[in-house]
Protein backbone atom coordinates (compact mmCIF):
# COMPACT_ATOMS: atom_id res chain seq x y z
CA UNK A 1 0.00 0.00 0.00
CA UNK A 2 1.14 2.97 -0.69
CA UNK A 3 0.82 6.20 1.82
CA UNK A 4 2.22 9.23 -1.10
CA UNK A 5 1.79 9.68 -4.58
CA UNK A 6 4.30 12.50 -6.04
CA UNK A 7 2.93 13.42 -9.41
CA UNK A 8 5.99 14.75 -11.84
CA UNK A 9 9.53 13.68 -12.44
CA UNK A 10 11.06 17.07 -12.59
CA UNK A 11 13.36 18.38 -9.59
CA UNK A 12 10.01 19.47 -7.52
CA UNK A 13 8.72 16.54 -7.54
CA UNK A 14 11.51 14.40 -6.91
CA UNK A 15 12.65 17.03 -4.08
CA UNK A 16 9.51 16.74 -2.32
CA UNK A 17 9.35 12.67 -2.30
CA UNK A 18 12.75 12.92 -0.97
CA UNK A 19 11.70 14.85 1.75
CA UNK A 20 8.33 12.69 2.29
CA UNK A 21 10.86 10.09 2.30
CA UNK A 22 13.27 11.70 5.08
CA UNK A 23 10.12 12.78 7.10
CA UNK A 24 8.09 10.19 6.79
CA UNK A 25 10.42 6.90 7.19
CA UNK A 26 9.20 3.43 5.95
CA UNK A 27 5.83 5.22 4.14
CA UNK A 28 5.57 3.99 0.81
CA UNK A 29 5.74 6.22 -1.71
CA UNK A 30 5.53 6.63 -5.93
CA UNK A 31 6.54 9.30 -8.06
CA UNK A 32 4.17 9.47 -11.68
CA UNK A 33 5.93 10.92 -14.25
CA UNK A 34 3.75 10.72 -17.98
CA UNK A 35 7.56 10.55 -19.72
CA UNK A 36 9.51 7.85 -20.13
CA UNK A 37 12.36 9.46 -17.72
CA UNK A 38 12.95 11.84 -15.41
CA UNK A 39 13.38 15.85 -15.61
CA UNK A 40 11.55 15.41 -19.20
CA UNK A 41 10.24 18.94 -19.35
CA UNK A 42 11.29 22.21 -17.43
CA UNK A 43 14.06 20.77 -14.81
CA UNK A 44 15.85 19.06 -18.30
CA UNK A 45 15.41 22.15 -20.43
CA UNK A 46 16.00 24.88 -18.32
CA UNK A 47 19.44 27.14 -18.22
CA UNK A 48 20.72 25.34 -15.61
CA UNK A 49 21.37 28.58 -13.72
CA UNK A 50 21.83 28.65 -9.76
CA UNK A 51 20.32 32.13 -8.97
CA UNK A 52 21.62 34.07 -6.40
CA UNK A 53 17.68 36.07 -5.48
CA UNK A 54 18.84 39.30 -6.42
CA UNK A 55 15.44 40.01 -8.23
CA UNK A 56 12.95 39.46 -5.44
CA UNK A 57 11.61 42.29 -2.69
CA UNK A 58 13.60 42.87 -0.12
CA UNK A 59 13.20 40.30 3.11
CA UNK A 60 10.78 38.69 0.87
CA UNK A 61 9.54 34.68 1.11
CA UNK A 62 11.03 34.75 -2.59
CA UNK A 63 14.32 35.83 -1.13
CA UNK A 64 14.66 33.89 1.22
CA UNK A 65 14.12 31.07 0.24
CA UNK A 66 16.25 32.00 -3.26
CA UNK A 67 19.34 32.47 -1.55
CA UNK A 68 18.29 29.04 1.08
CA UNK A 69 17.55 26.86 -2.26
CA UNK A 70 20.95 28.25 -3.87
CA UNK A 71 23.10 27.37 -1.09
CA UNK A 72 20.94 23.96 -0.73
CA UNK A 73 21.71 23.17 -4.06
CA UNK A 74 25.54 23.60 -4.38
CA UNK A 75 25.60 21.89 -0.62
CA UNK A 76 23.52 18.83 -2.53
CA UNK A 77 25.97 18.90 -5.32
CA UNK A 78 28.93 18.51 -3.53
CA UNK A 79 27.38 16.00 -0.61
CA UNK A 80 26.52 13.94 -4.18
CA UNK A 81 29.65 14.72 -6.28
CA UNK A 82 27.60 16.32 -8.97
CA UNK A 83 29.69 19.21 -10.80
CA UNK A 84 28.71 22.94 -10.52
CA UNK A 85 30.16 25.75 -10.83
CA UNK A 86 29.49 28.81 -8.91
CA UNK A 87 30.84 31.24 -12.20
CA UNK A 88 29.10 34.24 -11.33
CA UNK A 89 26.41 36.61 -13.32
CA UNK A 90 27.01 39.74 -14.91
CA UNK A 91 24.19 41.71 -15.76
CA UNK A 92 24.89 44.74 -18.20
CA UNK A 93 22.75 47.75 -18.70
CA UNK A 94 22.76 49.17 -22.21
CA UNK A 95 20.65 52.60 -21.86
CA UNK A 96 20.31 55.09 -19.12
CA UNK A 97 17.24 54.19 -18.20
CA UNK A 98 18.94 50.34 -17.48
CA UNK A 99 21.72 52.34 -15.49
CA UNK A 100 19.24 53.16 -13.25
CA UNK A 101 17.61 50.15 -12.51
CA UNK A 102 20.74 48.92 -11.52
CA UNK A 103 21.43 51.28 -9.16
CA UNK A 104 17.43 49.38 -7.79
CA UNK A 105 19.18 46.33 -8.32
CA UNK A 106 22.01 47.20 -6.33
CA UNK A 107 20.60 48.43 -3.11
CA UNK A 108 17.63 45.25 -3.48
CA UNK A 109 20.76 43.05 -3.54
CA UNK A 110 22.81 44.61 -0.67
CA UNK A 111 19.28 44.76 1.79
CA UNK A 112 19.12 40.86 0.46
CA UNK A 113 22.23 40.08 1.70
CA UNK A 114 23.38 39.35 -1.38
CA UNK A 115 27.19 40.64 -2.26
CA UNK A 116 27.71 41.73 -5.69
CA UNK A 117 29.72 44.55 -7.81
CA UNK A 118 28.83 47.39 -9.45
CA UNK A 119 31.21 47.65 -13.04
CA UNK A 120 31.24 50.60 -15.22
CA UNK A 121 31.57 50.78 -18.57
CA UNK A 122 35.22 50.71 -18.57
CA UNK A 123 35.36 47.42 -16.36
CA UNK A 124 32.77 46.06 -18.33
CA UNK A 125 34.48 46.52 -21.26
CA UNK A 126 37.92 45.07 -19.57
CA UNK A 127 36.23 41.94 -18.66
CA UNK A 128 33.76 41.07 -21.58
CA UNK A 129 35.30 42.91 -24.24
CA UNK A 130 32.54 41.67 -26.88
CA UNK A 131 29.76 43.12 -24.33
CA UNK A 132 28.40 46.69 -25.33
CA UNK A 133 26.96 48.05 -22.49
CA UNK A 134 26.83 51.36 -20.08
CA UNK A 135 27.59 49.31 -16.92
CA UNK A 136 26.59 46.38 -14.77
CA UNK A 137 26.46 44.46 -11.51
CA UNK A 138 28.22 41.32 -11.02
CA UNK A 139 26.64 39.09 -8.55
CA UNK A 140 29.28 35.85 -8.01
CA UNK A 141 26.98 33.83 -6.11
CA UNK A 142 25.28 32.39 -9.05
CA UNK A 143 26.31 29.40 -10.36
CA UNK A 144 25.14 26.40 -12.90
CA UNK A 145 24.55 23.39 -12.83
CA UNK A 146 22.85 20.16 -14.71
CA UNK A 147 19.21 19.61 -12.89
CA UNK A 148 19.05 16.80 -14.60
CA UNK A 149 22.25 15.22 -12.83
CA UNK A 150 20.35 16.20 -9.82
CA UNK A 151 17.10 14.90 -10.43
CA UNK A 152 18.96 11.65 -10.87
CA UNK A 153 20.82 11.60 -7.40
CA UNK A 154 17.52 12.76 -5.97
CA UNK A 155 15.83 9.75 -7.14
CA UNK A 156 18.16 7.62 -5.97
CA UNK A 157 17.17 7.25 -2.70
CA UNK A 158 13.07 7.32 -3.36
CA UNK A 159 13.84 4.08 -5.02
CA UNK A 160 16.65 2.30 -3.49
CA UNK A 161 18.71 1.24 0.30
CA UNK A 162 15.41 -0.45 1.46
CA UNK A 163 12.74 2.66 0.71
CA UNK A 164 9.96 2.24 0.28
CA UNK A 165 9.56 4.27 -2.54
CA UNK A 166 9.29 3.90 -6.45
CA UNK A 167 8.98 5.67 -9.59
CA UNK A 168 6.49 4.81 -12.52
CA UNK A 169 7.07 6.49 -15.88
CA UNK A 170 5.35 6.84 -18.79
CA UNK A 171 2.34 6.83 -16.95
CA UNK A 172 -0.26 9.66 -16.76
CA UNK A 173 -2.34 10.78 -13.86
CA UNK A 174 -6.08 11.23 -15.35
CA UNK A 175 -7.76 11.63 -11.81
CA UNK A 176 -7.38 11.82 -8.14
CA UNK A 177 -9.89 10.92 -5.81
CA UNK A 178 -9.88 11.31 -2.11
CA UNK A 179 -11.41 9.05 -0.13
CA UNK A 180 -11.73 8.22 4.09
CA UNK A 181 -9.42 5.40 4.84
CA UNK A 182 -11.15 2.86 7.73
CA UNK A 183 -9.62 3.38 11.03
Amino acid sequence: MLDFCVIGGGIVGLASALKLMEAFPGAGLVVLDKEGSLARHQTGHNSGVIHAGIYYAPGSLKARLCRAGAEATKEFCAENSIRFETCGKLLVATNAVEVRRMDDLFQRAHTNGIVCERIDQAELSRREPNIAGLGGIFVPSTGIVDYRQVCNAKCTPVGGNGARGSWWLARDCRRIASRKWPG
